[in-house]
């Protein structure tokens, strides 16, 4: 039961962004409305459709980052959507306010475990990034790419093969 239970978790905590409804939101944005009704009033200000707010919240879950901070949130969707409609730029947006929270959950006794790329690969890869309508993209010859990808998880490994769960670093555009 207990293997159950944990396979179920671990399923669930992957899959929560796909999991969280309309109604759901709708929920979080009327528990929110009854403690700071300025935010939500802020937020129908801004024309943010609950589709928009169910996406932002969709692309965090997905990420790892805890919505508990609900206010916040809030409140950055609707600065930034008075600018933007690009989902992209609202959640970098939302991600950089919630940025102590977010180094506060992976740092250990104070302090926080990096990774970073060498600086040439970091502006080589900025250089690939491609807009498209479904967000920007990495054009990278797929040998690269795999190249990359297993050097950083070899560094990974390493760093946590020495206790330590490091976190990557870089570039906020190529952060997505």
């Amino acid at each position: 039961a207990s293997v159950i239970t944990t396979h179920l978790a671990e399923v669930v905590r992957r899959n929560v962004g796909r999991l969280l409804g309309r109604q759901d939101v709708k929920m979080l944005i009327d528990v929110v409305k009854q403690n700071d009704p300025v935010v939500i009033d802020e937020l129908n200000g801004a024309n943010v459709t609950t589709g928009e707010i169910q996406r932002v919240l969709q692309m965090l879950l997905d990420e790892g980052v805890g919505i508990r901070d609900l206010v916040r949130i809030f409140e950055v969707i609707s600065e930034r959507a008075r600018v933007t409609k690009d989902i992209d730029h609202i959640v970098e947006s939302v991600r950089t306010s919630l940025g102590p929270a977010i180094s506060g959950s992976y740092a250990r006794d104070g302090r926080l475990p990096v990774l970073t790329l060498e600086p040439l690969i970091e502006h080589s890869l900025a250089e690939a990034l491609r807009p498209s309508d479904n967000g920007s993209y990495l054009a990278l010859d797929p040998s690269i790419a795999e190249q990359l990808a297993m050097a950083i998880a070899r560094e990974a490994d390493a760093a946590e093969m020495r206790g330590v769960e490091p976190v990557l670093v870089c570039a906020a555009q190529l952060r997505p």
